[in-house]
């Protein structure tokens, strides 16, 4: 017994001390690129698992066990909304890797099936981000993504008055 408690503190530090095997996502098949205004759609069903959620490669979590996509964004900066739709009850999930920060994300969205997952980044700084599509075993399928700027307000309340006017005209 004491042998293996020896052995499972050793297994468990080598894990700890281990870093994300591809955090530069380096090694796996990257799509795109993307630019600003793209919009795409793929499946995870069939894919191969190179990433966990939060980590790009390697499996720290073991939760995102199904397979997954990664997208190249070029962006030029300015305000960044990605959103997600996962199609035909689907459950994939979105994290955003801001250049700097490829071994892990705090940018993400996980609501369960049938929601839109939508990441902002406000004064995202100009540079090459990866968008991770990732999903749980059982849980892929298709889904829908699409990169724009975030709309200014001033932008929002002028579609806004565009669409009172149109509907006094009818």
């Amino acid at each position: 017994m004491r042998n293996r408690t020896v052995l499972l503190c050793v297994a468990g530090l080598c894990v700890l001390s281990a870093g994300p095997a591809s955090a530069d996502f380096t090694g796996q098949t990257i799509l795109g690129p993307l630019t600003n205004g793209s919009m795409v759609s793929g499946t995870t069903s069939g894919k191969s698992d190179d990433n966990d959620g939060f980590d790009s490669g390697g499996h720290f979590f073991f939760i995102w066990d199904g397979g997954d996509d990664v997208y190249q964004l070029d962006w030029p900066g300015g305000d960044l909304t990605v959103s997600l739709a996962s199609l035909a009850g689907a459950d994939n999930d979105l994290f955003v890797y801001s250049p700097g920060a490829y071994d892990s994300t705090g940018d993400y969205s996980i609501l369960g099936s049938g929601n839109l997952d939508v990441v902002s980044l406000a004064g995202a700084p100009a540079g090459t981000y990866y968008i991770n599509v990732d999903s749980t075993f059982f849980t892929e399928g298709g889904y829908e993504l699409t990169v724009a700027p975030t709309p200014a307000a001033g932008s929002l309340f002028g579609l806004g008055l565009i669409g009172a006017a149109r509907r006094r005209r009818r």
